[in-house]
Order: C-alpha cells, then structure tokens, then sequence
C-alpha cells in the first residue's frame, strides 16, 4: 500500500510551520523524524492533504538545562538526547532513554513527535508526567504553555490544536537526592515496541510519597496513588489487543509496580 498523494513542504521558521498550519487547518501533519506518521502513512491510517518537514528548523534542535529544568526543542532527536551532556541529573531520562526502539530509531524519532504521538505505553509520554514541567505549543496567534498532566487527553490524543506546533519540552528537574527508578515491559526485550511503561520518582528524606505512573494501552500515563498499590490492577484501565489482554497487562502493572516500591525499599530505606 502507498500513502494518498500529497504536498509536501520544509519551512525552515516556526512562523512558517504556524502560517501553513493555519492555511491547512486539519489538512496538514508534521514530519519531524517520522518514526510514527510513516507507517500511518504508508497503512492510509492518516491521509494529510499536506506534509510539513520541521526538521530543519535549528531552533527546535536546541538542548539546555536551566533553572527549571530541561528544555528540549521538539525536533530534537532521541539519541541526541540520550547522548547530551544536559541529561545529568535526569537519571529517569538516562533509564528510559535507550529502551526506546533501537539505535537507528532513536537517531531519527524526535522527542516532540514522540510526545505528540501520545502512544500510552510510550516512555517518554511516562517520564513526562512523573517528572512534570510542560509543553509549549505555537500558532499563528502566540504561545502557549501546557502542564504535563494536562498534555495527555486520550490515547493518541492531546491537547494540541490542529493550527499548533509543538515547540519545546520542559522536564522538571527532580530535587537533589531523589531516586529514579525506570521499567517497561514488552514481548522481545528491548527494542520492541512496549506493552506498558513504569516510573518511580521518589525522595528517601522528603514528607512527599513515591511519584508513581503507569502507562499502556487504552491507558494514558497516569499518576497512580501509592496507597493503592495493592489495587493498582483495579485502578488502571488497560485495553487489550493482539499483543496483550487487558487483564494480562494489569497483571503486569501490579507486579511491575510491586517490584519499583520493594527495589526502593530494599535500596533506600
């Protein structure tokens, strides 16, 4: 199967990206790495009247970590990251990194374009929100900032509107002597596209409890609550499909989160 015909176009300003999605509201789609349109593409899942190429655009290639955290423009790629001298003292960053897809995915998927794909089980949409910060989408009318809880509707849903590029990702930067542990679970190991993702994000001195998300299918990255850990196969609403039954993955979510909590218990306290 080919991809329906379309225009294609490389802009190389932000304020050009934004002009064509407003001419083409609903019509267009990003291409940045193109790890996830490409097979929609090629499958007909996405038929856009319009291709718009971003990954020419130096200023969403920019990493730098600052005050609040790191800021990571969109078409930024996985490995990029993955490899930057910025990432330290981001240590869920550096264990989630390298478990998505394979090193020749990585060197094309971009952060944003992972993010803006909202696949619920992907890692970085779970980094996202256990380590919090925001999401700054632009259009023809300005900028604006979206908090990380707020960025994931539904699964392969976000709050993106069809005139808005996503610009840059700010992850929080955890407090000092915070721990991070990082799992995802899939069918062949590393490099297979993963059945769900964990985080746990936790301070050994601080009052706060554990920062616990959990992601999967039919369930975006959600920040489930420690105390119902031992009812976290109720608390989550997986779907099932060809690669894994809904009771199969809360099955896997509880023992996974059973794990985190007992590995940092053991280690920390």
């Amino acid at each position: 199967m080919h991809p329906v015909d379309f225009s294609y176009s490389a802009p190389t300003s932000v304020a050009e990206v934004c002009a064509e999605l407003s001419d083409e509201p609903g019509r267009a789609c990003l291409l940045a790495g193109g790890m996830s349109l490409m097979p929609q593409l090629v499958r007909r899942v996405m038929r856009p009247q319009r291709l718009i190429d971003i990954a020419r655009i130096d200023s969403l290639r920019q990493v730098a970590s600052t005050g609040d955290g790191l800021r990571v423009g969109a078409a930024v790629t996985q490995r990029t990251l993955e490899r930057s001298a910025e990432l330290t003292g981001y240590d869920l960053l550096r264990q989630a990194l390298p478990r998505i897809g394979t090193v020749p995915t990585r060197n094309r998927g971009t952060i944003g374009g992972s993010l803006a794909h909202a696949d619920p089980a992907a890692q970085l949409g779970v980094c996202l929100v256990a380590l919090g910060g925001e999401l700054v989408a632009t259009s023809n009318s300005g900028s604006r900032r979206i908090p990380a809880t707020d960025f994931f509707r539904h699964p392969y849903r976000t709050a993106l509107r069809t005139d808005e590029l996503l610009t840059e990702v700010l992850f929080a930067r955890p407090a000092r002597g915070t721990v991070s542990y990082f799992e995802s679970v899939s069918l062949r190991g590393i490099g297979d596209p993963p059945l769900l993702s964990v985080a746990l994000l936790a301070h050994p001195r601080a009052d706060a409890p554990p920062r616990l998300v959990v992601g999967g299918a039919g369930q975006s990255p959600t920040r489930v609550p420690v105390d119902v850990t031992d009812a976290v196969a109720e608390f989550l609403h997986f779907d099932g499909n060809t690669r894994a039954g809904a009771a199969h993955r809360r099955r896997l979510a509880a023992h996974t989160v059973a794990r985190l909590l007992r590995r940092f218990r053991e280690e920390v306290r």
